[in-house]
């Protein structure tokens, strides 16, 4: 009663509320809890109390998302209050949304000689948990660009949503030499040494962390931690440097820093920057200003002002920006160098300056030393007292670093340290003294000096000129690949999807540069995103990231052919070397010793073999044969074997025609040459002639080569009497009197001709063979299309037209209907509406052909359908509806004509438009139907219902593919069967099978706790999840996901929650049956089992679909009208006395199966009532089905697992033990029950850690 009254009063407000949450969640979609304070009255009295509200939030969500939620502030003459809740990203610190694109907020900054490299690579984080790695061709190199060129880099996909765009610049960084580099002193804290590095200013805590990655040489995301050295305390982050911090203090007992590294590329590095300072102007006179004063004092001031500007150089290795932190970082660049192809020609160049190659000296890290034990630990450890073992769990004491003074050889390192420094001040200062002496006299010197012309005026010029060019360069990247990303079974779990610019025009706008072949790979980890997987995360980052550099784009064949070709262990043209017994045909090699490999099958195609053997078995039974039956296995080894050895006998025949007419051959030509007369062709050798010029004419079309295939094909035309293509008509019909046995080969000689001379332009000789053709062939398409196409070639519109309305009436294949739109969109034809009203009278005629070919001329006569980019989403226009109409048509007809594929394609097209045109579904519903996709055309002729209830021929097709379904007959089903004995000789003694029920993955610490699971512990064992995983798809495809990367095999039955609709998935899925089919094609999606499988030797895992009824009740089992257990779940059919039944039918197909030993089977539901389930609030009325023990028992079981009921169970009931144990959410170390340990049924509750 309060109810009705409720529902006749007044609506309530609605009230908006903004909820503010991180840009992660709109990028991979998640829940929002929200807790608001609202308004309740009870007993006319108010109160106020706490809710939670659950937002999912989809992915890809708009910025301004809203959601609206009933439950709002009571009141008392209206109903009560609705929120809508206003779901906004807060900013972010990396990224700035704009729309469903994002834009990087800093530049991305490339190393400083990124512009001098070929290759360019570089790593950006966009948001929590991703990382796009790009790799590719450098647009800077070789190309009129300066080092301040910027790179705008857009990437398709990487967005908000499917279309979204991530939008990011890339300079080349502040040289480490330029006058606006702050110079920092960082003093490290385990190994006490020093180091410097360069900064621009203004600098940040970020940009002073990447200097000191660059100059350790430590990956990207490598932790720095920094301390100040005048306060010893650490710097906040996003902080300034402040004038003070010239000196800082980095920690890392981590990682022992005992000497900065030096790589030969870094030392390559400094010495040719070195190379190039010394090739300038302002050196050579320089230089020329201290030879005089070689050996004074005064030459010491000169030469440090000589090399002042190239001593920022040192920072590149850690070295003082000075004159002596040039001079060590040179010495110790040409000793690394010393033993290079280059290495004495540097060492007599740098020695010509004063710099000679020396050995660093040897880095030794400071001695550690334990901690002393407390003293009641060392008196029970000296005396052994205590308990057994005691002394393995008492803490480690710790360690410190032990004073150089109590080192054992201190006095013998210190009067080391004392000669090498005296050593090396004797050394700078004969450099500073006579640095210059060895130096020849540049005024005497040619010009250019000993390195280049790098310092000639007019290279200097060009330099000059180069940074006035092109300063932008935009590269546009999209998905490499279509569907899913490529899933990654680490921890966490992580997915791989790649880009490329390959569809991008070559040609670039004035003043940019053109751009070049990139790659990208971005590397996602949902889990990443979070607080608990953010440390895993950047553990598996850094260890990922640099084998992904190395290794895995290297592996795309696109990317692996813009690396330089590696050089040929053998001479490229050995091939070609005259020897007896070789011939070269189509450019492949062919010897005597190839006899000896057409003699066995070692050169077969093993998997087309076994696709004609299985076809070759079908049509022999006469049915659809399963061929992981092991009975068929050995008629299918049978068939192979077969087909082989006829293969091998069909080589030795045109081996041994092609050995005899080269020998009729060679015979032929010695006789012209003595101009001899010629002799007659052998009886049956014409046939063998023609049979070789074929198979030459084929190796050449495949290679490419129509050149050389229209050649081949006259030969065998003239085999058959027919003449070359340059012969006039008349000529032609007076040679064609042959008998009507070589009428077929006639005309696809001539066919195959045509294609062969309207690839090589020779359009009016290709129109003369494709005519003859089809004098020949009337009835023959592939004619008919060799006129349309040569005609096209020609411009002769006209006839190309009636020529492919031919083709297509005769053969209404993807390639004629092609070439008929294309020719009719060029030539003006009749009115849309008019070819529209033809296909109309053609289809009540029963043409179908006569009916698609009208339909393709009226879809030509509109624009063709645009599609989003990489995408199967159509642009709508005006004319959308219009092509809707045409393309569901035109599939009508091809239904009619028994072309079910490519019935679904164009009924795939109409769908596409958007228009929500009812017949297009039903369309598609036809063709799937006919292609025995029974689960598809369900869902088509749902969403054709939808839009249109009345629709009778929807809901007859909806009723057909109920009926249909429980045959499993679609590819789906036929790839599950593929899977059954997929496991069937797996050792029994190594396989586990877990039970996991009422999961729940969206709730609580469930989701940690699925994460939590041990990565190597369950990847031999097998998982049984009963049903109730997750309420929405989404929540189910993360849950399942998360489980797969942790066992080697699933098997999963939907539960009640599963089968709910939630209000967000309203739109994809029009009833719960829609949501069924879905989730089986998700597992299959993510290998995750809903069919029985033998999961190792004599143990079959049966799952069985399952649903309640009220008879489960004995007490009273009658449907209790006011209950709605499942309200959220909507049925096509009586939920209470046909939904059980239908489940029921669906097993029947898995029943059939050979099971034997031991038998797993699992279901949602409860199968007996004997079971304990909960009782209070009638839930025993929709806790199970006594039904479905009859199945059980017919799959002979020996183990039921079931989930849906609270209560844990283990009982054994007439010989089959009946488990359940549901997750309780307890927390992270809750244990997961094992039901099979290898050797028999069990119930052990095994640790996941």
């Amino acid at each position: 009663m309060k109810k009705i009254q409720e529902h006749y009063k007044p609506p309530g407000r609605e009230v908006d509320v903004e909820v503010r949450c991180k840009l992660e969640k709109f990028f991979y979609g998640g829940t929002k809890q929200v807790t608001r304070s609202r308004r309740i009255y009870r007993d006319f009295q108010e109160f106020h109390d706490d809710k939670q509200y659950r937002l999912d939030v989809p992915k890809g969500a708009a910025e301004s998302w809203e959601c609206k939620m009933k439950g709002g502030d009571m009141n008392l003459e209206m109903q009560t209050d609705t929120l809508r809740f206003v779901v906004k990203s807060k900013p972010h610190k990396v990224l700035e949304r704009r729309g469903g694109d994002l834009h990087l907020l800093r530049e991305v900054r490339l190393r400083p000689d990124a512009h001098l490299q070929p290759f360019l690579q570089t790593a950006v984080s966009t948001v929590e948990g991703r990382t796009v790695l790009l790799w590719g061709q450098n647009p800077l190199y070789s190309q009129a660009a300066s080092s301040s060129t910027v790179l705008h880099v857009s990437v398709e996909g990487e967005g908000i949503g499917d279309r979204g765009h991530l939008h990011l610049s890339a300079r080349v960084g502040t040289k480490t030499g330029s006058q606006e580099t702050r110079i920092v002193t960082v003093k490290t804290t385990y190994t006490k040494i020093k180091f410097c590095v360069g900064v621009s200013v203004p600098a940040s805590l970020e940009d002073l962390q990447e200097s000191i990655r660059e100059v350790l040489q430590w990956p990207e995301d490598h932790p720095v931690n920094l301390r100040r050295c005048s306060s010893d305390q650490p710097f906040a982050e996003q902080s300034i440097l402040e004038t003070e911090d010239s000196e800082v203090i980095l920690e890392c007992r981590a990682q022992c820093v005992a000497e900065v590294p030096m790589s030969l590329r870094r030392a390559r590095d400094l010495l040719g920057a070195m190379a190039a300072f010394a090739g300038t102007d302002a050196f050579e006179e320089g230089l020329s200003g201290c030879l005089p004063a070689v050996g004074t004092a005064r030459h010491e001031a000169l030469l440090r002002k000589l090399w002042e500007p190239a001593c920022r150089s040192a920072l590149l290795c850690g070295y003082e920006p000075c004159l002596e932190g040039l001079w060590k970082a040179a010495q110790r660049a040409l000793w690394l160098l010393r033993e290079e192809p280059d290495g004495e020609t540097l060492r007599q160049r740098f020695a010509d300056f004063g710099f000679e190659p020396k050995m660093p000296p040897t880095p030794r890290p400071p001695r550690r030393r334990k901690l002393p034990r407390p003293e009641v630990e060392n008196f029970l450890l000296r005396n052994a007292l205590g308990p057994a073992s005691w002394s393995d769990s008492l803490p480690d004491p710790g360690s410190e670093t032990e004073p150089e003074e109590e080192a054992p050889d201190y006095e013998e390192r210190k009067a080391q340290q004392l000669r090498e420094t005296e050593e090396h001040e004797r050394a700078f200062l004969h450099f500073l003294r006579h640095g210059a002496g060895h130096a020849p006299d540049r005024r005497r010197a040619k010009r250019l000096g000993p390195f280049g012309a790098a310092a000639h005026p007019l290279m200097l010029r060009r330099a000059a000129k180069r940074a006035e060019l092109a300063s932008e360069c935009s590269l546009q990247l999209r998905p490499l690949f279509c569907g899913e990303p490529m899933q990654l079974f680490t921890k966490p779990t992580c997915f791989l999807q790649f880009y490329s610019n390959a569809g991008q025009s070559a040609h670039a706008r004035p003043g940019q540069l053109e751009p070049t072949p990139m790659f990208a790979v971005a590397v996602c980890c949902p889990t990443g995103a979070k607080k608990a997987g953010k440390e895993e995360w950047m553990r598996l980052r850094h260890q990922l990231l640099p084998a992904l550099k190395h290794m895995l784009l290297i592996c795309l064949g696109r990317a692996r052919n813009l690396l330089p070709r590696q050089l040929s262990a053998s001479p490229a043209l050995a091939c070609y070397v005259a020897t007896s017994g070789v011939s070269v045909n189509s450019g492949r090699v062919e010897s005597a010793g190839d006899d000896v490999a057409d003699e066995s099958s070692e050169g077969e195609d093993n998997a087309e073999v076994i696709q004609l053997a299985k076809r070759r078995v079908e049509e022999c039974r006469g049915e659809t044969c399963d061929f992981d039956d092991l009975d068929i296995l050995d008629e299918l080894e049978s068939a192979a074997s077969a087909i082989r050895k006829e293969r091998r006998e069909q080589r030795r025949r045109l081996r041994a025609a092609r050995e005899s007419w080269m020998r009729e051959a060679k015979r032929e030509a010695n006789l012209r040459a003595l101009d001899g007369p010629s002799l007659p062709t052998p009886v049956g050798q014409g046939e063998v002639a023609s049979t070789l010029w074929k198979q030459l004419a084929t190796d050449a079309v495949k290679s490419g080569d129509y050149y050389l295939a229209q050649w081949y094909y006259s030969k065998e035309a003239h085999c058959y009497g027919l003449l070359a293509p340059e012969m006039e008509s008349d000529e032609r019909e007076n040679e064609k009197k042959d008998d009507e046995n070589h009428v077929l080969e006639r005309a696809v000689v001539l066919s195959n001709r045509s294609l062969c001379l309207c690839r090589v332009q020779q359009a009016e000789a290709a129109l003369r063979d494709a005519r003859c053709a089809a004098a020949l062939r009337p009835d023959w398409a592939r004619a008919w299309s060799r006129i349309g196409a040569a005609a096209f070639a020609q411009s002769a519109l006209s006839e190309a037209c009636e020529a492919w309305r031919k083709a297509v009436q005769l053969d209404s294949s993807e390639e004629n209907l092609r070439g008929l739109e294309e020719t009719c969109r060029r030539k003006a034809t009749s009115s849309v509406r008019e070819c529209k009203e033809q296909g109309n009278l053609a289809l009540r005629g029963k043409d179908w052909g006569l009916a698609i070919c009208c339909y393709t001329e009226a879809l030509a006569g509109i624009p063709p359908q645009k599609y989003m980019e990489q995408s199967d989403t159509a642009i709508q226009d005006d004319y959308s509806l219009l092509r809707s109409i045409l393309f569901a048509n035109r599939s009508a007809a091809f239904a009619s004509a028994g072309r079910w594929q490519a019935a679904v394609r164009d009924a795939n097209c109409a769908v596409a438009e958007g228009q929500a045109y009812p017949k297009a579904f039903c369309r598609l519903g036809v063709a799937l139907l006919g292609c025995s996709e029974n689960e598809g055309a369900y869902v088509a002729f749902a969403k054709s219902l939808k839009a249109e209830e009345r629709n009778l021929a929807a809901s007859k097709g909806r009723q057909s593919c109920l009926q249909l379904a429980p045959r499993w007959s679609s590819s789906a089903a036929a790839y599950r069967r593929r899977r059954f004995l997929r496991d069937a000789g797996r050792p029994r003694c190594r396989t586990r099978v877990f039970l996991l029920s009422e999961l729940r993955f969206g709730q609580g610490s469930n989701e940690a706790w699925v994460h939590g699971i041990h990565a190597t512990k369950f990847l031999d064992d097998v998982l049984i999840l009963t049903g109730n995983v997750a309420d929405s798809f989404r929540a189910l495809e993360r849950g399942l996901t998360a489980l797969r990367s942790k066992f080697r095999r699933i098997f999963f039955v939907p539960g009640n929650n599963e089968m709910w609709i939630t209000p967000v998935e309203m739109e994809r899925f029009p009833d719960s049956v829609c949501k069924f089919w879905a989730i089986l094609e998700m597992c299959d999606r993510l290998g995750v089992d809903v069919a029985p499988a033998a999961i190792c030797e004599g143990v079959y895992v049966v799952p069985l679909f399952s649903w309640y009824n009220a008879e489960f009740d004995v007490a009273d089992p009658f449907p209790d009208p006011q209950l709605q257990h499942d309200k959220y779940a909507k049925w096509p059919m009586d939920p209470n006395h046909q939904v059980w039944r239908y489940m029921m039918a669906l097993n029947r197909d898995y029943l059939q199966k050979p099971y034997h030993d031991t038998v797993i089977t699992c279901s949602h539901f409860v199968p007996r009532s004997e079971l304990p389930v909960v009782q209070e609030f009638s839930m025993a009325k929709a806790s199970g089905c006594a039904e479905l023990d009859d199945q059980v028992r017919q799959a002979r079981s020996s183990c039921h697992v079931y989930g849906h009921s609270s209560k844990q169970c283990g009982k054994e009931i007439e010989g089959v033990i009946y488990l359940n144990a549901p997750h309780k959410g307890g927390g992270l170390e809750e244990p997961i029950p094992c039901v099979f340990n290898g050797e028999k049924v069990c119930c052990e509750m095994v640790s996941v850690h």
